[in-house]
């Protein structure tokens, strides 16, 4: 899918200020032929994160595992490149991607947090992910990749408990991705964590890793209006909450940068040891439709269906702030 100027120049027109905005850059082939996913992921990155330069990757070759490479390529391999990043891409398919691709992107996106930048992306939409929409794991419960990647920021989705405000749960609307690798280790940012989780949750009935947990963090997910195509149309998805959070990273880093002359970068550990920078979410399970007999539920602290929580943005600053101004002095 690729983005439309005018679709992304009308969003803002409507809902965001009334003036157009325009992408920075394309890096590949940007088609003209657009869609909802990449629409959604531009519109609501540029909108959220203060209409901040973006740029757009984008690759026609139909090959998400193969394509995984290229990004990681073309990001890594330039000078210069964004702070934030989000990709709402993926499979809770075990085994979709080759070992070998895994690996080889799970260490781009490690490089790029040594190199400044911040990833975020969409823990899934299948829920707990016996059934996946690249089909059945015969009984396993299973994450999605890329978010199942350690230095990435795996985000998840929320709605309001009642209404359009107030506390939230985890989404009804779709399962919101989440649970443990296969693939990858409990790092140590999340170690305590996961262990409470997996000590205090009542376990699914079905078979499950105890590798890195998912997701990091969670936003709305549910209801997002995007043009695509000229029409205003009502869409829902973790696809929705990753962009969204990688817009408030954007504004995270200008306090970062104006501290320290340096942006967040890989900011997992730091997430983890300040929950306070989130809104605890202790209500839903991501045991949806077709995988409604297991799944993981969110309860007090971090869990497998929102992860920390949904962000205080106001505590998200403080905390930044003050981790930026520290390192400047170091």
């Amino acid at each position: 899918q690729y983005v439309d100027e005018l679709d992304l120049a009308d969003f803002c027109k409507k809902y965001d200020g009334g003036e157009p905005c325009k992408i920075t850059k394309f890096v590949g082939r940007n088609v003209p032929v657009p869609g909802v996913e990449s629409m959604l992921d531009t519109e609501y990155v540029m909108a959220i994160g203060n209409r901040s330069e973006t740029w757009v990757y984008s690759y026609p070759n139909v090959d998400f595992c193969a394509d995984l490479g290229t990004f990681g390529s073309d990001v890594t391999g330039e000078s210069t490149f964004p702070y934030s990043i989000s990709i709402s891409y993926g499979s809770q398919k075990i085994d979709y991607c080759t070992t070998a691709i895994m690996t080889r992107f799970s260490d781009d996106v490690q490089k790029m947090g040594t190199m400044g930048i911040t990833v975020m992306i969409s823990s899934g939409d299948d829920g707990s992910g016996g059934e996946t929409r690249q089909g059945s794991n015969g009984g396993k419960l299973s994450p999605s990749f890329p978010a199942s990647i350690p230095t990435c920021i795996a985000v998840g989705s929320t709605y309001f408990v009642t209404g359009v405000s107030g506390e939230e749960q985890a989404t009804t609307q779709f399962g919101s991705g989440g649970g443990f690798s296969y693939d990858f280790p409990v790092p140590s940012y999340q170690a305590q964590q996961v262990q409470a989780y997996l000590s205090t949750v009542e376990k699914p009935h079905a078979q499950y890793a105890t590798g890195r947990g998912s997701p990091d963090v969670s936003t709305l997910g549910e209801s997002f209006t995007v043009i695509d195509g000229g029409a205003a149309i009502s869409v829902g998805g973790t696809s929705c909450s990753s962009p969204s959070f990688a817009g408030l990273v954007t504004l995270l880093n200008e306090v970062c940068l104006a501290e320290s002359g340096k942006p967040l970068g890989y900011a997992n550990p730091l997430f983890y040891q300040n929950p306070s920078m989130f809104t605890d979410v202790t209500k839903g399970t991501n045991a949806i439709g077709e995988n409604a007999l297991a799944g993981w539920r969110a309860i007090k602290g971090w869990d497998a269906a929102t992860g920390l929580g949904t962000p205080n943005f106001g505590a998200m600053l403080a905390v930044v702030r003050t981790a930026c101004k520290n390192a400047a002095r170091k």
